[in-house]
């Protein structure tokens, strides 16, 4: 736990100056008691400066215990040029994820019924033209309560980055291969309860970059049918 919360000690130090704003809308199917699709669209801006990326993600969720779920997804980017939206083959980045959901106290059949504790751990591989290969392990701790007969539910999330190929050298004898954290991104909010089948979670946070560190502001919807 002290890895985790020990970066939030940087973060008067050295931030950004751009407040970077999160939008997501998505549909989920839940075909059976354990096999689950989801599609979403998002918009990546940062106030102040403009368009950050435009994403398509679909993704699969299959359930192999009680608390315990595996997850494959992909994901095409379509990143920015001078902060301004442009339909470029080397501004095109796709995604994949592969990784497993932890509901700790589903898992234990333990704990408060309202109180739930994810852990998700996902491996990462990102390409795009004439970039670097990125390899990435993402492992993510969220805490979430649902409070009787109130319309928000508080949720918080703390999610560490570590990248395999972060630094490459090439040597005389070959390439040698050096990973690094990359990033922290932590959020803090709320869900708010709305008729059945509509899920919206309204969320602030920061993530912390060799560059600095940098708001965020994160509004999530989501269909289920």
């Amino acid at each position: 736990m002290k890895k985790i919360f020990f970066p939030l000690l940087f973060l008067p130090l050295n931030t950004f100056a751009q407040t970077g704003l999160w939008l997501d809308a998505g549909l989920k199917k839940n075909w059976n008691k354990k096999f689950s699709s989801e599609f979403t669209i998002g918009n990546r801006r940062n106030l102040g400066k403009g368009f950050d990326r435009l994403f398509i993600d679909v993704s699969q969720q299959y359930k192999i215990y009680d608390g315990i779920q595996l997850e494959g997804a992909y994901r095409f980017v379509s990143n920015e040029k001078g902060n301004q939206f442009a339909l470029q083959r080397d501004l095109f980045a796709h995604r994949f994820q592969i990784g497993f959901k932890m509901n700790v106290f589903d898992l234990l059949d333990a704990g408060p019924k309202r109180l739930t504790l994810n852990w998700s751990s996902t491996q990462q591989w990102g390409f795009q033209l004439n970039e670097q290969t990125s390899s990435l392990w993402r492992n993510k701790l969220s805490l979430g309560y649902d409070i009787k007969n109130f319309p928000l539910s508080p949720c918080m999330s703390a999610e560490h980055f570590y990248r395999w190929n972060a630094t490459v050298f090439n040597t005389p004898t070959g390439v040698l291969v050096s990973g690094a954290t990359t990033q922290w991104r932590y959020f803090f909010g709320a869900a708010v309860e709305l008729p059945k089948h509509h899920d919206l979670k309204l969320q602030v946070g920061f993530r912390i970059r060799a560059n600095g560190t940098q708001p965020l502001t994160r509004i999530s919807y989501c269909y289920q049918f």
